[in-house]
């Protein structure tokens, strides 16, 4: 019996940023104290008095890991504690054993799978598990090198959850899945956590004073990692599932990135004095911040889903971008007169 909608949903806590989490998956309240001690009295053979207290305990921790998620490290224990534990029951009963779970999509509280599948519970969980690791990524500070270090490991931990979740879990279920644990879906949330690890590392090397022409190689790998959040989450069957403002948010980083890529070659240009491809870097790096610029102001017009962290991050580059073309341009022209190669070159 499903007494209560537990977790209720929660809002959007990160509209600040230019970063991404995943919202938890929600459930109902359910038992495992008497299916399954009527399947020890039936199949077994055995008293399930004497395994009284292991239910119960199995009880409390279903209801410790899954009620008023909250994000912090203890609720994370919670939940890979109780995942273990499905594990083990796994491997001691049928995973259609006469208990009822209700799991509600992550990205659309109005849907929702019940069922009597214990790999589908253990599915959710992990998803959860997942889900933990990004908004604990997303709650660290990103101006020092420990915190960046910490939410690197964050999201590293959440995207090999998703890929485990899709290549591993999902496919022992015995039901229709909610589509966010479709494997399209977990393709684009790894890629998202994966570009959000890589922007970490980036973060890290402009702290770290690293040098340009490394800092452009960050960028660029983030950048090529955008490029696979968008293709899977491009996908048809996408279309109700993802949020409306993701795929916006990835187009815009990749610019973003594929920007300051250009804009740290050249700047590593200017210290080795190629002055001329210096200026074929900024103009490209104007052409990328021009292209994120126009998106950014349809976005506006239209559907205005783009975070404002975000529109500001392409604005600074944009800004700076400009004024370091300008005068590379001017300094080309009347002291070095350096060739200007081709974009393509």
């Amino acid at each position: 019996m499903f007494l209560f909608r537990q977790s209720p949903p929660e809002k959007d806590g990160n509209d600040n940023s230019t970063l991404f989490s995943v919202k938890f998956k929600t459930t109902e309240r359910t038992g495992y104290a008497a299916p399954l001690s009527n399947y020890i009295a039936s199949s077994y053979a055995e008293p399930p008095e004497a395994y009284r207290d292991d239910l119960r305990v199995l009880d409390e921790l279903r209801e410790s890991a899954t009620a008023a998620l909250d994000v912090n490290t203890s609720v994370l224990k919670r939940n890979t504690r109780y995942y273990g534990q499905l594990s083990f029951i796994l491997s001691k009963f049928p995973a259609d054993v006469n208990i009822g779970f209700t799991w509600y999509n992550a990205f659309d509280r109005e849907a929702s799978v019940s069922c009597q599948d214990l790999y589908f519970e253990k599915a959710s969980v992990l998803f959860n598990i997942g889900a933990i690791y990004s908004q604990l990524a997303c709650r660290e500070n990103r101006n020092d090198k420990e915190s960046l270090n910490r939410a690197f490991g964050y999201f590293q931990n959440a995207a090999g959850v998703f890929s485990y979740l899709r290549l591993k879990v999902v496919s022992e279920t015995r039901t229709q899945v909610t589509t966010d644990l479709s494997a399209y879906m977990l393709t684009t949330l790894e890629n998202l956590m994966l570009c959000q690890a890589q922007e970490c590392v980036w973060h890290r090397s402009v702290l770290g004073h690293m040098k340009d022409a490394n800092i452009a190689r960050v960028a660029q790998q983030v950048a090529e990692l955008y490029d696979l959040a968008i293709e899977s989450g491009s996908q048809g069957s996408l279309a109700g599932t993802i949020p409306g403002n993701w795929l916006d948010h990835f187009k815009v980083k990749r610019m973003y990135f594929c920007a300051e890529a250009q804009y740290r070659k050249a700047l590593d240009c200017l210290a080795t004095s190629h002055y001329g491809e210096e200026v074929a870097r900024l103009r490209m790096a104007q052409d990328y911040c021009c292209q994120a610029a126009e998106f950014i102001s349809y976005d506006q017009r239209w559907s205005k889903t783009l975070r404002a962290a975000v529109i500001d991050l392409v604005q600074s580059l944009q800004e700076l971008v400009d004024s370091n073309c300008t005068r590379a341009e001017r300094d080309n022209d009347v002291i070095y007169l350096d060739p200007v190669p081709a974009a393509s070159a």
